[in-house]
């Protein structure tokens, strides 16, 4: 049984685009404009399969027209879901994660992706191995859990000296009241 994964059935990243990347056809544009995320979606894979070295990304981006108008931020959001999703896929064949992780790093490097994105939505083990993070994925792991326990189980400090003096007062007759007894 293969391990590798199925074919991600392509729409708009063709064989003959690919071909133009390729080339380096600096005057090459798609014809009809194309949605973003399906577009994103198509030319990760084909990077990460190999298809398409990392370095053509930028050419395959200055072809296409997106249907929607999208700022960059929509782009850099959308590039890192994209590559957190793949980066999930535990069938993944190891040359496909190493250039999974090449495509995140050139991604931040190129500055389409802020690396505070892909630090908010990768697993740990992802980060580590793509050096985002400077500390071990089973350290920040148990760093993480040791402050969510903290701010779990962290007493709320209350002053009643510094309360509405209505407030204190109500709870001083309230106790102080020999209905309570």
């Amino acid at each position: 049984m293969s391990m590798s994964l199925p074919p991600v059935e392509r729409a708009y990243v063709r064989e003959d685009c690919v071909r133009e990347w390729k080339n380096g056809t600096s005057n090459f544009k798609l014809a009809d404009p194309v949605p973003m995320l399906r577009f994103l979606y198509e030319l990760c894979s084909t990077m990460v399969s190999g298809e398409l070295p990392l370095q053509k990304c930028k050419a395959a981006l200055d072809s296409v027209e997106f249907s929607d108008k999208v700022s960059d931020e929509e782009l850099a959001s959308s590039f890192a879901d994209i590559v957190t999703q793949l980066s999930q896929d535990i069938r993944m064949p190891g040359e496909h994660r190493a250039r999974l992780i090449k495509l995140a790093k050139w991604l931040v490097e190129s500055s389409l992706v802020p690396l505070r994105l892909f630090q908010e939505r990768c697993e740990e083990e992802f980060l580590w191995e793509a050096e985002m993070i400077k500390i071990k994925a089973q350290e920040l792991k148990s760093k993480e859990v040791r402050v969510n326990t903290r701010l779990l189980y962290q007493q709320t400090k209350f002053n009643l000296l510094r309360e509405e003096s209505e407030g204190y007062a109500k709870l001083v007759g309230g106790l102080a009241s020999p209905s309570n007894l």
